[in-house]
C-alpha cells in the first residue's frame, strides 16, 4: 500500500492538492500589491528627484529583470508555466508592441504627472480594458467583475481627489 502525500485519498483530483491556500492566495495578493506601490514610488523618485534621463532604459531594465526573476523561479521549482513558444507572439502580434507602448508611456508620464493623478489614469485603463474585451472578443463579464472594477476606479478618483 502506498502512502498518499498531504492525506489526500486515492479517489481525489490530484491537483486539487496543489492549489494555493486561502492564506497563500491573500499573502500573494499583499505581495502584488506591495511591490506595485512601491515599484510606482521608486520610478517616481528615479525620473524625478535622481533625475533618471531615460525612461526607456528605465523601462527595459525592469523587464529584463522580471524575465530574469521568473526564469530563475522556474529553475528554482518555485514556479511553474509553459516553456518559450515561438509561435505566441505571432498569435498575439500587436499585443506585446501595444504592451511595450503602455509601459514606455506609463513610465514617461510617472516624471511628468503627482502620483495621485498617475494611479487615476493607470486605474482607467481597467475598464476600457474590459470594453475593449467586450467589443473585440465578445467577452462577457459578470456584474461582480463590474462592479468590482468601477469600485477601484472610484477609489482612485477619490483618493486623487
Amino acid at each position: 500500500m502506498t502512502r498518499q502525500a498531504d492525506g489526500a485519498s486515492a479517489g481525489s483530483d490530484p491537483t486539487s492538492s496543489r492549489l494555493p491556500s486561502r492564506v497563500a492566495q491573500l499573502l500573494s495578493a499583499l505581495f502584488y500589491g506591495t511591490c506595485s506601490f512601491l515599484i510606482v514610488l521608486v520610478n517616481k523618485a528615479l525620473l524625478t528627484t535622481y533625475g533618471f534621463p531615460s525612461p526607456i532604459v528605465l523601462g527595459v531594465g525592469q523587464m529584463a529583470a522580471t524575465i530574469m526573476i521568473l526564469y530563475v523561479s522556474k529553475l528554482n521549482k518555485i514556479i511553474h508555466f509553459p516553456d518559450f513558444d515561438k509561435k505566441i507572439p505571432v498569435k498575439l502580434f500587436p499585443l506585446p508592441l501595444l504592451y511595450i507602448g503602455n509601459h514606455i508611456s506609463g513610465l514617461s508620464s510617472t516624471s511628468r504627472l503627482s502620483l495621485p493623478m498617475f494611479t487615476v489614469l493607470r486605474k482607467f485603463t481597467i475598464p476600457l480594458t474590459l470594453l475593449l474585451e467586450t467589443i473585440i472578443l465578445g467577452k462577457q463579464y459578470s456584474l461582480n467583475i463590474i462592479v468590482s472594477v468601477f469600485a477601484i476606479v472610484l477609489g482612485a478618483v477619490i483618493a486623487a481627489g
